[in-house]
């Protein structure tokens, strides 16, 4: 596998696209650097360049992923065209579509806000049966590990300020008592896991419409359905009980809405405590106020 990229500057990623001798025109190229995981170059004519940011990142599980599920889904995800030679990373074809327009989506009809949220349980509905067993297996696509996830939090309890300590405690709680003991219903499936708004666009002409493409298949893991729910929690919390009823719909299996709540609102104690970044405290407890307040 080629090494990742020495730094994630634009000048350095524009060297790194240019080296590989493609036929890709990097003049108004845009970084993208606010990802997790990815940096991300979008050139002008339409192309993407994925670069991970470290090793943790499971690159090649990913193009291999994407290989297997793109035909199996209900909306175009990336399709890697060919990955760098030189530096790693992938290239696909950028996926044309909306932003997701929260504003629009708490003003629409219910009409509106139900055929977005069928068509958001649908890539669910399907991703959900997307790899085999034996593919997973293959793949090496991992469990989602709920003890580390508390096991990291209560290491660096001394983090959370003490404002917020009796805010996050019984978030703890909930999350032990739910997710580390197993008790959140099943089966087990292949889940997209970053399953966000900021990882879609949708058709036009908006500015609410149904789906129409999702990326970012480099957190695949497997685990309970109402995993893959937990970003929607500040979608706002509207979108995740529409989806929730959809997909229970759809497929027959619960959603423990609550039980997702608890799970994203744990990740954003964990992002915090382990980066040790005291901004992302008030960018959560921002959310949250937001979201229970139907905004």
């Amino acid at each position: 596998m080629a090494p990742l990229a020495p730094a994630f500057d634009p000048d350095t990623l524009l060297a790194a696209v240019a080296a590989e001798g493609r036929a890709v025109d990097l003049a108004g190229a845009v970084v993208h650097g606010h990802g997790w995981e990815n940096a991300v170059l979008e050139t002008a004519d339409g192309w993407i360049l994925r670069f991970p940011r470290n090793d943790e990142v499971p690159f090649a599980r990913e193009v291999a992923v994407l290989d297997r599920v793109a035909q199996r889904l209900p909306v175009p995800v990336p399709r890697v065209r060919w990955t760098g030679a030189g530096t790693r990373f992938a290239a696909y074809r950028k996926l044309v579509g909306l932003d997701f327009d929260r504003a629009a989506y708490l003003a629409a009809p219910a009409s509106a806000r139900d055929a977005l949220a069928a068509s958001l349980a649908g890539f669910l509905a399907a991703m959900h049966v997307a790899l085999t067993p034996a593919e997973v297996d293959e793949l090496g696509v991992p469990p989602v590990d709920h003890p580390r996830t508390l096991d990291v939090i209560t290491r660096h309890w001394a983090r959370v300020p003490g404002p917020h300590r009796s805010l996050v405690r019984p978030l703890l709680d909930r999350f032990a008592e739910g997710w580390v003991a197993g008790a959140v219903a099943g089966p087990t499936v292949p889940l997209h896991n970053d399953f966000h708004t900021g990882n879609m666009v949708f058709a036009p002409p908006g500015p609410v419409s149904v789906l129409a493409g999702v990326w970012d298949f480099s957190c695949v893991q497997v685990g309970e359905p109402t995993f893959d729910l937990r970003y929607l929690d500040g979608g706002p919390r509207d979108l995740l009980d529409r989806v929730a009823a959809r997909y229970e719909g759809l497929t027959g299996r619960g959603v423990d809405v609550a039980a997702a709540v608890v799970a994203n609102r744990v990740e954003n104690v964990l992002d915090a405590v382990e980066t040790d970044r005291p901004g992302l405290w008030d960018a959560a407890l921002g959310r949250w106020t937001q979201t229970d307040a139907g905004r």
